[in-house]
This record gives C-alpha cells, structure tokens and sequence, in this order.
C-alpha cells in the first residue's frame, strides 16, 4: 500500500498527468471550433452529454490532482479563453457551456499559482466574461440574430437535404420565420467532405457554404434547385437554367439541356476565379431567366 501511495505522489508522475491535461484543453478548443463552424445532428443527445459531462469531471479530478504542478498552472490560465469562444459561439446551448465553464471556475481558484497573477488574470477574464456576454446580448436584442457562419442555424430544415450524385455536395434550405406568402427559402450548397462524427452526433460542416437561390417558399414539396451531371461534371440545376459546380468552376458556354449561357457561382474561398470565369460567360441572354440567382 505504501509503494502505491508513494507511486501516486511521485512528482514524475504527476507531471506526466499534468502533461495529459492538456488534452483536455485541446478537446474544449475543438468544441469550440465544431461550435463555430458545424451544424450539430443527433444521434443520442442524452448519451452524448453523460460522455461530455465524464470527460470534464475526469478532467477536473486529473487537474485537481496535478493542481501544483507549473504545467497545470498554466492550463488553468489559458483555458478560460476557449471557454469563452464556447460561450459565445453556442450561447443558449448550456448544456455545452456549463460542463468546461464550472471546471474553469473552480480550478481558477484550486490551483496553486501566484495570487497577484491570479487576481490580474481573474480581473481580466472577469471583465471578458461580462462584457463580451453583455455585448452579445445587446446586438442580439438590437439587431437581430448573431450568426457566425453567414446562416442562422435554428431557421434550418431539417427536412430538406439533396446530396449530389457523388455525396461530396449536398444542397440544404433555410426558411425565415415570418409566415404565409412573404416567408422565403435560401438555398445552401456545403461540401460534405468536411463534416466530422462524434460520439452518437454528426457535425455538418456548413462554414463557407456557397448561397445558391432565394425563392418564395410554398411549402415542404418545394425543389427548385437540383444537381445534374454535365459531361460528367456536377453541376446545379437552378430554375430550368444550368449552374457550374460551385467548388470547381470551370467556363462552359452552353449546354444541350439549354441554350442559354451557364452563370457559375463562385467558388468557396476563392473569389478571384469565379470573376476571371464571369468574364468568359456571356450572360446577356440569360440574365432574365437567372434574376432570382444568388
């Protein structure tokens, strides 16, 4: 029993725990990042909270443990700031805020580092917290919706989603709030190679998406954008007209589905190609048929 005492307090030891936390803070920055970036789709909510929830409490009770040691002091200075971004990225969604904020919290305070470096810090998270928080609120209220990723999440159908022939495309729908005929549908294109599974969840990436079509919404059935396949190249079917591949434009005058010029959409990240191929399409006689394109 004395060698197992002697082995836990072993300061080596210790430090090879302290260096494990670290891991912990990693996974706070990537809940951070999937916060921002992804759109959440459960498989099993309930058991995908019990495992966030084991994993900081085991984190706590490993930082606990190693609270005196210099790499666990550090670890506790910087981990408020991904809590922060979580804060602010999922804001409403306590569930992913709560679990990492309360181990911030306490071992704020439980670990051993200088009190006067603690005090300036704590001041200074302190006032991050409440004003950041505050802010987000005030241009909530004032503005409207906060959306990070150009598309507000909670207007999503999750009933619409039309992958291309390939599964690297997908084509999803947001429909506003207000009702009857003035309600509008927006039409997505995202890249589903960069999606990531989790734990009993799939995370859609939908950062960056390319808006492809605006269109009065009517009800479910709607379907006004569609992929079709063009010399074996995806492409997007927007109200009768053809559109290029939104992530790999290449310029095509025409088409045998129609006789009107192709209008591609620019592709994501990457501005200056899609006005370079713009300006080798000749879109005078398509301009009336495509007026309600993005």
């Amino acid at each position: 029993m004395d060698k197992v005492v002697a082995f836990f307090k072993n300061v080596w030891f210790r430090r090879g725990v302290a260096l494990v936390c670290w891991a912990y803070t990693a996974v706070i920055a990537w809940v951070a990042w999937l916060s921002f970036a992804f759109f959440f789709e459960y498989e099993n909510p309930t058991s995908l909270f019990v495992l966030y929830l084991f994993v900081n409490i085991a984190a706590l009770g490993l930082m606990l443990y190693t609270r005196k040691q210099a790499i666990t002091k550090l670890n506790c200075m910087i981990l408020p700031l991904f809590v922060f971004l979580i804060m602010i990225f999922a804001y409403g969604n306590w569930y992913i805020i709560a679990p990492p904020l309360a181990v911030v919290v306490v071992m704020f305070f439980a670990n051993n580092a200088n009190e006067t470096l603690k005090t300036v810090l704590g001041t200074m998270y302190l006032l991050m917290y409440v004003i950041g928080v505050a802010a987000y609120i005030a241009i909530d209220m004032l503005m409207g919706p906060i959306t990070f990723t150009g598309v507000e999440l909670n207007l999503r159908d999750p009933d619409y989603e039309v992958l291309s022939p390939s599964g690297d495309y997908r084509i999803v729908r947001y429909v506003d709030e207000p009702t009857g005929e003035r309600r509008i549908a927006a039409y997505y294109v995202e890249y589903t190679l960069e999606d990531e599974k989790i734990p009993f969840a799939y995370c859609k990436k939908v950062f960056g998406c390319e808006h492809s079509l605006s269109s009065q919404y009517t009800g479910k059935a709607d379907d006004p954008i569609k992929w079709v396949e063009v010399d074996g190249e995806e492409m997007l079917s927007v109200e009768g007209s053809i559109r290029e591949n939104p992530y790999l434009v290449e310029p095509v005058s025409e088409t045998a589905e129609s006789g009107d010029a192709l209008v591609p959409i620019a592709p994501f990240g990457d501005s200056e190609d899609a006005a370079e191929t713009l300006d080798t399409v000749d879109t005078s006689d398509t301009a009336e048929g495509t007026s309600e394109a993005a």
